[in-house]
């Protein structure tokens, strides 16, 4: 009888192991692409607010610089 619980225990313990190293596994996999997407939406925010493509848009838009009597400093 105890031999059946040891050995009922052990193949319990094992399935568990398995069942677990999946699990992590797929964590693992899950946190990678999570990675990832953050690295690509970190280069596109770069991307967006890089100097190149505002003075590219401003240009779009016909923005142009303002007079120096135009810009108010702030005081902070």
């Amino acid at each position: 009888m105890a031999a059946a619980l040891v050995l009922a225990f052990y193949v319990w313990q094992q399935t568990q192991s398995i069942r677990l190293g999946y699990s992590l596994d797929n964590c693992r996999t899950e946190c990678d692409k999570w990675e990832q997407d953050n690295k690509m939406l970190r280069l596109k925010i770069n991307r967006l607010l890089s100097m190149e493509r505002l003075d590219a848009v401003a240009k779009e838009k016909k923005l142009i610089a303002p007079d120096e009597k135009q810009i108010i400093y702030l005081k902070g």
